[in-house]
């Protein structure tokens, strides 16, 4: 795969209240233009020592924002890694409306911009459906400068997520013929509402064909499939109450069986088997997280 090393323009203060700082951690926006013509967005952090060996690229889940993993950008920041949270096409309120590959691929974008840097050596952390998108790209492109992928809040297969969402086989397969029907009448790329992934989100919006790339019975998005062909370190790591279809049981089951060299953490329940949609993003535990990340890169031989 050829690896193009895109411009790099400064636009604003992501960190501002440490850019004054000696020996602090400083943040810059970044945005890149890929080479289908998609401007992508994100931000830098640069740790205190002004440059590292070792990136962090960070991948945002459904309907996330770069600037949604400051407070992690930061805390590996601040561990010594150069680290970069970059937007893919399919972020935000756009997620419905790209297919999986080409969003997937624009991970290349965020590692040419750390090596653009002086990184070496990239560790891929991807959040929900970022880990989809990580080994996806890891696996299309073979690229070398990848090392080790992070996953949190893993999911095994969001098609059968997706089942699960809309509320069963039933509903399912319905919406699945709409889909296909549409694809076939040359409207796949109008628009519908399936319901949100737990009965607290709002109804997401798709088109037809992105809901048969992403979620169909066709779809690639099953990361234990993936995961099959990667000879990567992975940690894949999940808080019990995570309610998020695609992270329950057997997705555990089905990304360890996947990969030897993925280790898979689950993390002790304190809400003794409470569902909490908060958990999907860890709240209250960034600290028990952190620890075992930092650990188990440290037995990986990647911190800074």
């Amino acid at each position: 795969m050829k690896h193009s090393i895109p411009v790099l323009v400064s636009l604003a203060c992501v960190a501002c209240s440490t850019l004054s700082l000696p020996g602090a951690v400083k943040g810059e926006m970044v945005e890149v233009r890929t080479e289908d013509g998609v401007t992508l967005h994100g931000a830098i952090w640069t740790p205190a020592t002004g440059t590292a060996r070792i990136g962090i690229a960070l991948a945002t889940g459904t309907g996330g924002e770069f600037y949604s993993s400051a407070d992690r950008a930061e805390r590996f920041a601040e561990a010594g890694f150069m680290v970069i949270s970059m937007n893919r096409r399919d972020h935000g309120d756009r997620f419905g409306y790209y297919n999986l590959e080409p969003s997937a691929l624009d991970h290349k974008y965020a590692v040419d911009l750390l090596a653009a840097r002086g990184v070496e050596e990239v560790v891929l952390v991807g959040q929900s459906y970022g880990t989809v998108t990580v080994p996806y790209y890891v696996r299309a492109t073979g690229d070398p400068r990848v090392k080790a992928l992070i996953l949190t809040a893993a999911l095994g297969d969001l098609r059968a997520g997706s089942r699960m969402a809309v509320g069963g086989a039933e509903p399912y397969e319905r919406m699945v013929s709409k889909a296909q029907e549409m694809v076939r009448a040359g409207r796949g790329k109008e628009t519908f509402l399936m319901p949100g992934l737990t009965p607290s989100d709002p109804p997401m919006v798709h088109t037809y064909e992105t809901f048969l790339d992403k979620r169909g019975p066709a779809s690639k998005a099953v990361p234990y499939e993936i995961m099959k062909s990667i000879d990567l370190p992975i940690l894949a790591i999940r808080d019990p109450a995570d309610p998020l279809p695609a992270t329950l049981p057997p997705a555990q089951q089905q990304l360890e069986a996947s990969n030897k060299r993925l280790k898979y953490v689950l993390l002790p329940d304190i809400r003794n088997g409470r569902m909490d949609r908060a958990a999907h993003g860890f709240a209250g535990r960034q600290d028990e997280l952190f620890d075992i990340i930092f650990k188990w890169l440290g037995e990986q031989g990647l911190l800074p």
